[in-house]
């Protein structure tokens, strides 16, 4: 069994669980709260803009040149395409995206950036990718499975956000099936013991990713401060 096919099995209960949450659900179902979708932009905005951060810290931990323009190209991509599926959202929510960027930091959205930031810190390129990767592979996976599921209707207002991130050849797909790669060349470098902390570091990016719903769905801030 490949690595990454074995990221794919451990991951994959927590996948089930981020399809059955209720704002996952919306989307396919046609139907998240306002607050929450507006809750989930201004937190996402804040999120990408560690995560363009972390891809730039990936291209000083490679030498290879196809990985080098794998990474500058997504450092474009996302510096230009992503907020069409934020505006999408605030569309739906009646609100101005520009509005939304000036958001403070939430609890969760907080230790999602300190994770990836920590895999720069202490870890090699796997580390960094094994980071990454739940992002793209988790909204690929909720776009793919609720348009197979016939969820992208034309009377749904969330068939364009679905759209963005499904299909074979949409970005999150792609990127998500070149990285599982890079985590298959990588991997041969290490020993099993060494490669248990590349799994942790996956799996904590997929229950973050869960927790990014969560967080956005109930409007988790913080508390006291």
């Amino acid at each position: 069994m490949d690595f990454s096919d074995k990221l794919k099995k451990i991951g994959q209960p927590i996948v089930s669980e981020i399809m059955s949450h209720p704002f996952v659900k919306g989307i396919g179902d046609g139907h998240v709260p306002s607050d929450s979708l507006a809750f989930y932009v201004g937190q996402d905005y804040k999120y990408l803009q560690t995560y363009l951060k972390v891809y730039a810290a990936a291209i000083q931990k490679t030498d290879d040149a196809d990985q080098i323009k794998l990474f500058g190209g997504q450092l474009n991509m996302l510096a230009q395409g992503e907020s069409d599926a934020h505006k999408s959202f605030c569309e739906i929510a009646g609100i101005e995206y520009e509005s939304l960027q000036h958001a403070r930091v939430a609890p969760m959205t907080y230790l999602y950036n300190e994770h990836m930031y920590n895999s720069v810190r202490t870890g090699d390129l796997i580390d960094v990718v094994a980071s990454l990767l739940p992002c793209p592979w988790t909204y690929a996976v909720i776009g793919n499975d609720w348009i197979a599921q016939g969820k992208a209707t034309d009377d749904n207002p969330f068939k364009f956000w679905l759209d963005f991130y499904a299909t074979d050849d949409s970005d999150d797909q792609v990127l998500s099936n070149q990285f599982f790669d890079i985590i298959d060349k990588e991997a041969e470098k290490y020993s099993d013991q060494r490669l248990k902390v590349v799994e942790d570091r996956f799996l904590k990016s997929c229950e973050l990713e869960w927790h990014f719903w969560d967080q956005a769905y109930y409007k988790q801030d913080w508390k006291f401060i």
